[in-house]
């Protein structure tokens, strides 16, 4: 080949070289390339007074009962009052997108010996009942809980 052919060859690669740079990712939506359209729940549906069950380690005779009472702060966020044997825990922590989950932080008060502190998660089933998790700080697994309203 001559080394004419090579420097037009070296160009013309060159050359297209932008244009595959301009090729468009994914969908604005996402990889799936579905829409995020307007939140599809209302982070009121959390408010109220919950009876909630939930597992615990083997040695606190769980499934476990106690109420979970959602209310708001002066914030308009979530806020939450987990009654459990001990002071009560309190929740607090951010909606998800579609206004369906809340996630954040619990911790009881000072009061108890040992209080507990961790993260949870909680899901919006429907108007009679939430589903999710909780863990305990240092524990390595997450337990289920549960809540029908009152």
């Amino acid at each position: 080949m001559s080394l004419q052919r090579l420097m037009l060859l070296a160009v013309l690669v060159l050359a297209a070289a932008p244009a595959q740079a301009q090729l468009s990712g994914p969908p604005a939506g996402g990889p799936t390339g579905q829409f995020l359209g307007p939140p599809t729940g209302n982070a009121a549906d959390f408010l109220g007074v919950w009876d909630l069950s939930w597992d615990g380690p083997i040695d606190f005779r769980c499934p476990c009962r106690g109420t979970l009472t959602i209310s708001t702060n002066r914030n308009g966020d979530l806020e939450g009052h987990w009654k459990m044997n001990g002071p009560a825990a309190r929740l607090s922590g951010p909606m998800g997108f579609n206004q369906d989950v809340w996630i954040g932080r619990f911790a009881q008060s000072g009061d108890a010996d040992f209080p507990m502190r961790g993260h949870f998660r909680l899901e919006y089933r429907d108007e009679r009942t939430l589903t999710g998790s909780y863990q305990p700080d240092g524990t390595a697994i997450p337990f289920r809980w549960s809540g029908s309203r009152l």
